[in-house]
């Protein structure tokens, strides 16, 4: 997820404008489910060509604590590297992985267990299906392996990304535990406000990931929301998306910058003008 971040576009700051900035923020949460508090913010993959494990060890010493991957990032031994040369509490961070779909409840769970391997923890906070798989069959499988992950303590929570509505009603029809989480791609420029409703009926937690793929920051009504708070375009544009009660996965790279701009959306908040002014962009 977010891979062309950095690549797309450059964060935009208003002419004349000073940003204001956390020294050490902390980010707020959203409860997922019982027990289990989810980062409004996390570190997704990086899409600058940096290092993941240069960027971990920046994030989590800036004060941020959720880190999102998956097993065909690729990267997850660089984390468990990042982990250890932080020297940071397993507890103290917040860790989502993602697996692909499995045609089987016993393989779903074998490969909930190499991805641990693979990151060198003996647990995550949330572990998703990352994309729907071809039948509805397998969704079932892979959902149900997950469950079985959950009553194992192999993760706090379970989800799953790039889900629609029916396809997580099909999830629901099984009984158990329902989805914590759906990850999927939203911002001021593309949201898919049906499957956000249908989550939010459910009490399912809707996470952006692209959160700033493709979006004009030097939009005239980006612009001017970011003038009148003293932030960035980029802060705007994540501000939307966290005051909806969604998660977001974001990819800062490694300017320190960017990284403090993240960690400090909680200083302002929009109007019910400005979120709807924002919401609008994407007609």
């Amino acid at each position: 997820d977010c891979f062309q971040r950095m690549a797309v576009l450059p964060r935009f700051r208003t002419p004349g404008v000073a940003i204001v900035l956390a020294a050490a923020a902390v980010a707020a949460a959203v409860p997922i489910a019982p027990g289990v508090d989810m980062p409004d913010i996390s570190l997704g993959h990086p899409d600058d060509g940096s290092s993941m494990k240069d960027e971990l060890l920046l994030w989590l010493k800036m004060g941020g604590v959720g880190i999102d991957t998956a097993y065909v990032y690729f990267n997850q031994k660089d984390i468990a590297a990042g982990l250890q040369a932080s020297g940071v509490k397993r507890s103290d961070v917040f860790i989502t992985t993602k697996i692909p779909c499995q045609s089987t409840r016993a393989a779903t769970l074998g490969m909930v267990k190499e991805d641990l391997n693979e990151l060198n923890v003996t647990f995550v906070d949330l572990m998703l299906i990352h994309f729907p798989c071809l039948t509805k069959y397998g969704n079932e499988q892979t959902w149900l392996g997950l469950q079985d992950a959950l009553e194992m303590n192999l993760t706090r929570a379970i989800g799953v990304s790039n889900f629609d509505s029916s396809q997580i009603s099909d999830l629901l029809a099984l009984g158990g535990v329902p989805p914590a989480v759906n990850q999927c791609k939203m911002s001021v420029l593309h949201h898919d406000d049906d499957t956000i409703s249908f989550c939010k009926k459910n009490n399912i937690t809707y996470e952006s990931y692209s959160p700033l793929k493709s979006v004009d920051l030097t939009d005239k009504r980006i612009a001017s929301i970011a003038k009148a708070h003293n932030a960035s375009g980029a802060q705007v544009a994540l501000k939307w998306i966290v005051q909806q009660d969604c998660t977001v996965a974001t990819s800062p790279g490694l300017n320190e910058e960017f990284v403090k701009e993240d960690l400090s959306l909680d200083r302002f908040q929009l109007s019910d003008e400005e979120m709807e002014a924002l919401s609008k962009i994407s007609s």
